[in-house]
């Protein structure tokens, strides 16, 4: 079986997108043939004219891209963004002109969960979901919400997966202990609510080191901030990728991920995996993977003061954490792992070919 599948760029020193991560992964460990085509705007490229001119022809790319390979599943890769739905949405007719067994896999995106502000944005993300063969969200209370927008929708549920087979479990105490964020540097991620939270944690004495990883528009900001605030307690390290993005993550203590909204973050499963006690917003998509003082903790989203008192526990309390790290890391084996996903993946791919048929 071939498959075309899109994505941004998978080029791991130039893009941290978390699709990017699931479709290298996929790629990988999927038996199928597969052929990248690349949609979606990578990690600090400007949105300027010849990036404008790039999503006019894109329709027409992939419509040759088609023609060309001859896939038998289309693979459409998407979040419930305004941008990406009007993007993807000119895929799944090119797709469809060829009578394309195509599958619209959702990573998450605000209009996920909230209505659309614009009625034409909801007819175009109507057209394109009901014109796949199999639409895949991350969880069950979004396939829940997709089902009632959208009755008779054929929605299934596949939750990200990561891949563990040479994940160094050993976990040692770092003094003063290491706190890390590593993903796309956007607002929307809760970049101030750290700045604020660490900047009471600092007046207050509190020590600890912060360690960034990755890029994005709000890179320069974030980066000149904490530096300005933490001086040599703050380490930027740019875009990590492989077996040196798990080497970080397990030479860290704490993940903080105070995200306003989240499809399924990869960074943050990895971050469990490495066996990083994860501190994220209590938000669906987050809930769905972490119980509060179990395998992780949970604080109110764009709220620094809960993010910095949340923090402050942990940092006073390092006896607490063993138990948490267990926890985090059998989340991941159990609920989370990449054999498992392929399988499912490859049955969502048999039954979209099937059911055309």
């Amino acid at each position: 079986m071939k498959v075309l599948i899109t994505a941004p760029s998978l080029d791991e020193t130039r893009n941290v997108s978390g699709i990017s991560t699931v479709v290298r992964q996929i790629i990988e460990h999927s038996s199928r043939q597969f052929v990248h085509f690349q949609a979606g705007r990578g990690d600090g490229s400007p949105a300027g004219i010849l990036w404008i001119l790039k999503q006019f022809t894109l329709p027409f790319r992939f419509f040759f891209s088609i023609r060309r390979e001859k896939p038998d599943v289309v693979h459409i890769n998407t979040s419930m963004t305004g941008l990406a739905i009007c993007r993807d949405a000119a895929l799944v007719r090119a797709a469809s002109f060829f009578r394309s067994r195509v599958v619209v896999m959702v990573h998450g995106g605000k209009y996920s969960s909230i209505p659309f502000i614009s009625k034409t944005l909801e007819r175009i993300a109507d057209r394109m979901l009901r014109a796949a063969d199999s639409v895949v969200v991350l969880r069950e209370a979004e396939r829940d919400e997709f089902v009632q927008r959208w009755p008779d929708l054929k929605v299934r549920v596949l939750p990200n997966a990561v891949s563990t087979g040479d994940l160094p479990y050993v976990k040692h105490r770092n003094d003063p202990p290491v706190v890390v964020f590593l993903g796309r540097m956007h607002k929307s991620k809760g970049l101030n609510e750290i700045v604020e939270a660490c900047q009471k944690l600092h007046h207050e004495g509190v020590e600890f080191e912060f360690k960034a990883y990755g890029d994005g528009p709000m890179r320069n900001l974030f980066v000149g901030e904490m530096e300005r605030l933490l001086g040599s307690s703050f380490e930027f390290g740019g875009v990590v990728s492989g077996s040196d993005k798990w080497d970080k993550l397990a030479a860290a203590d704490i993940f903080v991920l105070p995200t306003e909204f989240e499809g399924l973050s990869m960074a943050m499963l990895e971050a469990l995996a490495a066996g990083c006690i994860v501190v994220a917003s209590d938000i669906p998509s987050i809930t769905s993977v972490i119980t509060n003082g179990v395998n992780g903790f949970l604080m109110a989203p764009k709220d620094s003061e809960a993010l910095a008192a949340t923090l402050k526990q942990l940092l006073d309390d390092r006896d607490a954490w063993p138990p948490v790290q267990d926890a985090g890391q059998a989340t991941i084996r159990e609920r989370f792992a990449i054999e498992e996903y392929v399988r499912k993946l490859d049955e969502i791919y048999l039954a979209a070919v099937g059911d055309r048929n």
